[in-house]
């Protein structure tokens, strides 16, 4: 049974600053028994991160046909029993999206959430706001420059085809390709192609989708991936600034190594199409 103290050691290893920004993506039962359950390894994230910020995703996955009109701001976390025990506890802030929430606690809390939820929309797959301009997900990205801090993504027992800031690549990357075509029919028709909220065209729906569980590897061999073994399992730290950079930089210049088929067929469609 892993203890506090197994926990707290083992996260130290990993060199984070302790004013630095944590968003956890996590499985409570992945790494075995844990002693004090949720709540300890709550306690455990906090303690490397004492003058910091600690994140969590607290998103809606269930009812995904009615997830806009049922949001509340009280709504449950689906992302597991750590988010949930995390967003009820006090001094725990919450950003108001349907989709993409997170819960946050420290330093920088009160602004990772209160960006405008209908601001500096970016269009696509899960809506125009859930990775905007006014998002948790771009405060994070931007930390160094917006709080003086490093931001860092931890893989607590689950592999990294959960890091979220997969999508915010994604939305990145089509903002980039469509703001290329300077025929503005031409590039209605290619946005057209893609898969939007609410969704439409089934299985046959488009979107540029990256591997993030098999670029953990390029990163880890980047030395931006730091893996460790703690309990029965693994957790996998990553830069996010460094990680989403380095992201943008393999899928923009070798899209067929990264994307699904779909997706590299879109993305080299948007690039002639801006020729």
């Amino acid at each position: 049974m892993l203890t506090l103290n197994e926990m707290k050691a083992c996260l130290r290893t990993l060199d984070i600053e302790p004013n630095s920004i944590l968003l956890v993506h996590s499985s409570l039962k992945a790494l075995g028994q844990i002693e004090g359950g949720a709540e300890a390894v709550i306690e455990a994230l906090e303690s490397v991160v004492p003058e910091g910020t600690l994140v969590m995703p607290t998103f809606s996955q269930k009812n995904w046909d009615t997830v806009f009109e049922d949001w509340h701001m009280d709504r449950p976390s689906d992302t597991g029993l750590i988010t949930e025990t995390f967003r009820r506890q006090k001094g725990s802030l919450r950003s108001d999206n349907p989709t993409h929430s997170v819960a946050a606690r420290g330093a920088h809390a009160a602004d990772l959430v209160s960006g405008d939820p209908k601001g500096g929309a970016r269009y696509g797959l899960f809506g125009e706001y859930c990775f905007s301009y006014e998002s948790p997900w771009q405060r994070m990205y931007d930390s160094r420059t917006r709080y003086g801090v490093k931001a860092y993504v931890l893989f607590w027992g689950v592999p990294m085809k959960y890091h979220t800031f997969k999508h915010f690549s994604e939305y990145r990357l089509v903002e980039d390709a469509l703001a290329a075509i300077s025929d503005e029919a031409k590039r209605e028709e290619i946005k057209a192609e893609l898969a939007h909220y609410p969704y439409k065209g089934g299985p046959d729906m488009i979107w540029p989708f990256y591997d993030s569980n098999r670029f953990c590897a390029e990163l880890e061999r980047m030395g931006i991936a730091k893996r460790r073994t703690l309990g029965q399992g693994d957790i996998i730290c990553v830069d996010t600034f460094d990680c989403v950079n380095a992201t943008d930089e393999a899928i923009r210049s070798d899209p067929e190594a990264w994307m699904l088929p779909p997706g590299w067929k879109w993305y080299r469609k948007a690039q002639a199409a801006s020729k």
